[in-house]
Order: structure tokens, then C-alpha cells, then sequence
């Protein structure tokens, strides 16, 4: 096992009946507070009347609207009114995007350059608002973690990095709020947490990591098991509560202990496809995934023999790829390009797309544009 730094600060809260307990953490921070939340589902829920009443003795700014995939130009107006109106604290509500967008936000209030500067590498994030989050769909783990994503709308990009200041103070994780997600997005959330745990286990750079392997097997095995649950029934807390807990798990940093060097290269390509035609990011990641298995059979045989024994059960590695693309399709997933009508002439564009994401990455090396479009020929 190699050396690392292990670091998390997130408070966590989890279960039912926990929002009472928002307010007391909110005071820790201020009294104004930026309230970010998606486009219409808190509102439907009920969940957004239910923040309005706990926040009643705090001065609430909103910034409502944020879109699947989150924006810069979105990101740049909650950044405005954070600064003009002096706001304490950041609560998030919603999903990763939700999540996402206000850590961008909480970046931007504190500095004078334009956050996009941060996510080109051209800055390094100092300081950040404190952020409070309430989860209400699993697959980012962005509730847990100092990542998050941006997409550039004019330069075609979806970016994303991590930054220590951005780590949520304190999170709330109540699976019922997950109870009225669709099937679809049941599915690509539980698609988006299996691949921040399953790349990692393919792409690290050392092997001999009993413990660190045995979490992530748990967790995938977990995530393909209650994932089946969560889509059929809906309403079913234990699959729910499971999805959820799995999903924080896959992105805190515990799965990258004693690993060594790791990449997400599906993620990278995924981007590109994010980004380009705006789909949801879990549908695009089972359409790669499976592509770049295929391409990295021989070069990766050894973890991905493991994990089709370990994970699936199966005796080869081409059983443990079909063993994945069945599980995704039994979930409701694509596993092709042609299913969400994108082109096979396309492919240059997308691959041209993902190397630039590939050099800030440092994956430029490894994955040239002609390796990209080998793998997106694998996807269609």
C-alpha cells in the first residue's frame, strides 16, 4: 500500500427526519444565505416550502434554475448576487449539479477573476463560502467530496476539478427525498457512482490494496444490486438508503487510499458528450464504459479479470464486460451512441473535444485523439 493523505471534513446527517437540524447548522455560518436549488422538482416535492419555513429567521437570496448539466453563464449570475449581496453561507438543495454550481459560486463570490480562470488551471482556488447541502438524487457524490463540474457553454467545454475549500461544511442525506426520482435518472445516478468507484479500481497504479479493493467491490456490488431494487420500487427506503450511502461513499476519497496514481478516462470522454449534446451524464457513461473495457481488455486484463470475478462473478474478462452491459441495460441504460442519435461521423469532433480535457487532466499522453476515437468506435 502506498503512501496518501486522507481528508474529509463533511459533516454527515443521514436518515429520515433530519432537517430540523438545518438551521442550527446554517446559524453556524451567518444569517444571509444564497438558496440554490434545480428547476421545478423541491417545488413539486415539497421539500422547497418545507426549506422556505426552516430558513424563516435567516435572510434568504435565491438562485433557482440550475440545469442538469450546470452552466457558466448560470454559475456567473449566482456569483453576482452572492457579491452584491454580501451573502454568509451557501445552501444547496437538489443534486450534483445543484451541488456542483454552488461550489463554483462559493469560489467566485471570494475572488476577483472570473471562475472559469479557475478551472483552465490558470488560478488556484485560496478560499471559498461555506457550503450546506441537501441531497435529493444520488450519483455525483458531490455532497461528500471537492469536486465539481462546470460546463462552458460558448467554448463547448465541460470542465471540473477539485479544491479543498469547497468541501461541504455539513450535508444532509435523507432518502426519502430520493423517493419520486424517475427510473431514468434512478438509473444513470447509480451508473455515475458506479464509475467513480470502478475507474479508480481499473486505472490505479497499485494493485496491492486488499482493503482499498474490498470497499470498492462492496460498493459496486451494492450499487448493481439495490440499483435493480431502486428502479422497480420506487418508494423502497432500504434501496434507497443503500444507493445513496454508496453514491457518497464512491467519490469521498476512501476509495483512492494507497492506490497511487489513478485517471477517469470514461469521465473525461463523457464530458465531451455532456457537453456537445447536452444528455444526462450517467446515460453517456454507460455508452463509454463499456467501449473503453473493450479497448483496454488486454492492456488492463489484470483488474478487470478481478473485477469481473469479484464483482459479477464471472470466470473471463469478456464475460464480466456482458455481465456490465447487461446490468446497465436491465436498468434501463443506453450502451450505444446510436441510441441517443449521435453519429458515427461525429466521432472526430467528440474526440477533439475530450483531449482538451485530456491535457488538463493530465491524460494526454495516455489518451491521444486517435485512442479516443478508437474507444467511441467501441461505443457504437
Amino acid at each position: 500500500m502506498l503512501n496518501f493523505v486522507y481528508f474529509n471534513p463533511t459533516k454527515v446527517y443521514f436518515g429520515k427526519n433530519i432537517l430540523d437540524k438545518l438551521p442550527k447548522e446554517l446559524s453556524k455560518y451567518g444569517k444571509k444565505v444564497l438558496f440554490v436549488y434545480g428547476q421545478s422538482s423541491i417545488k413539486r416535492i415539497g421539500l422547497y416550502d418545507r426549506i422556505i419555513d426552516l430558513l424563516k429567521d435567516f435572510e434568504i437570496i435565491e438562485h433557482g434554475g440550475v440545469k442538469p448539466n450546470p452552466v457558466l453563464t448560470h454559475t456567473r449570475e449566482g456569483i453576482k448576487k452572492a457579491k452584491e449581496h454580501k451573502v454568509d453561507v451557501i445552501l444547496a438543495v437538489g443534486g450534483g449539479s445543484v451541488i456542483d454550481e454552488a461550489k463554483a459560486i462559493a469560489i467566485g463570490a471570494l475572488s476577483d477573476r472570473d471562475v472559469w480562470d479557475y478551472f483552465e488551471g490558470k488560478a488556484i482556488v485560496e478560499k471559498a463560502l461555506p457550503i450546506i447541502t441537501v441531497l435529493t438524487m444520488v450519483g455525483t457524490g458531490s455532497e461528500m467530496n471537492s469536486g465539481f463540474v462546470i460546463t462552458n457553454e460558448e467554448k463547448k467545454a465541460k470542465f471540473g476539478f477539485r479544491a479543498e475549500p469547497v468541501f461541504p461544511k455539513v450535508s444532509f442525506l435523507d432518502p426519502t427525498l430520493t423517493f419520486t426520482i424517475p427510473p431514468d435518472q434512478t438509473a444513470y445516478g447509480a451508473v455515475d457512482a458506479f464509475t467513480h468507484v470502478s475507474e479508480v479500481y481499473w486505472n490505479k497504479t497499485n494493485p496491492d490494496v486488499d482493503i482499498t479493493n474490498g470497499i470498492m467491490e462492496s460498493i459496486m456490488k451494492s450499487i448493481v444490486k439495490w440499483s435493480k431494487v431502486a428502479v422497480l420500487e420506487p418508494g423502497n427506503y432500504r434501496a434507497r438508503a443503500e444507493l445513496m450511502w454508496c453514491s457518497s461513499l464512491a467519490l469521498s476519497g476512501i476509495t483512492w487510499c494507497g492506490v497511487g496514481g489513478l485517471s477517469l478516462p470514461a469521465h473525461m470522454i463523457e464530458h465531451s458528450l455532456s457537453a456537445l449534446y447536452d444528455i444526462a451524464h450517467g446515460a453517456g457513461l454507460a455508452i463509454v464504459t463499456p467501449g473503453w473495457m473493450k479497448y483496454m481488455k488486454e492492456k488492463r486484463k489484470t483488474t478487470l479479470l478481478q473485477f469481473a470475478k469479484n464483482v459479477f462473478s464471472k470466470d473471463s474478462v469478456d464475460e464480466g464486460i456482458l455481465a456490465f452491459e447487461n446490468w446497465l441495460k436491465e436498468i434501463g441504460c443506453p450502451t450505444r451512441l446510436s441510441e441517443v442519435n449521435i453519429p458515427e461521423k461525429d466521432i472526430p469532433e467528440i474526440a477533439k473535444n475530450a483531449y482538451e480535457l485530456a491535457k488538463v487532466w493530465n491524460m494526454a499522453e495516455e489518451y491521444p485523439v486517435e485512442t479516443i476515437e478508437e474507444i467511441l468506435k467501441l461505443c457504437l
